[in-house]
């Protein structure tokens, strides 16, 4: 958890159940979302792997990890277990692109090409991707993951934060397309949510002009 100490904290349950209980928060304003839970990821590109340096205790909910078995893994090992064939490589590579844009210092949009029909319209190239795959969970049940990325800096080193949700198989389509549009409606409240825990400087959509309370006051734990 180095890199997590560096973030300015060494990340535990506690923190993960704060920022879990401002991302339920966030995304439980939302009417017609019944299904859907939503969970949040920091990883860091700039360290070899890019590692999970934190995340919402959500995402052990999700994938059926302990916090201590996901701080310091690549996101990968939710993917490594899943039969090849159910693996969408497209989206693997689309994830390795997009990180070491970021490395590089290179604003990143994913191509015509690779779209999918339910991805939001006219992205911006610092407004992040999303991707859906099939991930395993620790005991080896499999779902689908929609994921939404997105660089913040802190100081200045980058960072990739993540909100995840499941996907429900019967309509993976208009799941995507509700899940795509919540993930996008409300990153930016997240960040400025994730604000709060530390000083960030990011591209946040022009909405945080009338941005609402969402009535979270943290206070972390040293």
């Amino acid at each position: 958890m180095e890199r997590a100490a560096e973030f300015g904290i060494k990340w535990s349950e506690e923190h993960g159940q704060i920022l879990q209980d401002a991302v339920d928060k966030i995304f439980n304003k939302e009417v017609g979302i019944e299904g859907l839970e939503f969970s949040f990821t920091i990883a860091d590109p700039m360290l070899e792997g890019c590692p999970l340096i934190g995340c919402s205790t959500g995402f052990g909910t999700l994938c059926g990890y302990q916090m201590h078995e996901i701080v310091g893994r690549n996101c990968r090992f939710l993917v490594e277990p899943v039969p090849d064939e159910l693996v969408n490589d497209k989206v693997r590579r689309i994830s390795r692109e997009y990180c070491a844009a970021i490395v590089e210092s290179r604003n990143y949009t994913i191509p015509d090409e690779d779209r999918e029909p339910w991805m939001p319209p006219d992205r911006h190239s610092d407004d992040g991707i999303f991707c859906v795959q099939t991930n395993s969970r620790k005991d080896g049940t499999l779902f689908k993951n929609m994921f939404y990325l997105k660089k913040i800096d802190i100081g200045d080193h980058p960072y990739i934060i993540g909100l995840q949700s499941e996907l429900a198989d019967d309509d993976l389509v208009q799941a995507a397309n509700d899940a795509c549009r919540l993930l996008d409606s409300h990153m930016w409240e997240v960040e400025r949510t994730l604000g709060k825990f530390y000083w960030i400087s990011t591209a946040m959509r022009r909405q945080e002009e009338n941005e609402p309370s969402d009535g979270f006051n943290p206070d972390l734990p040293e």
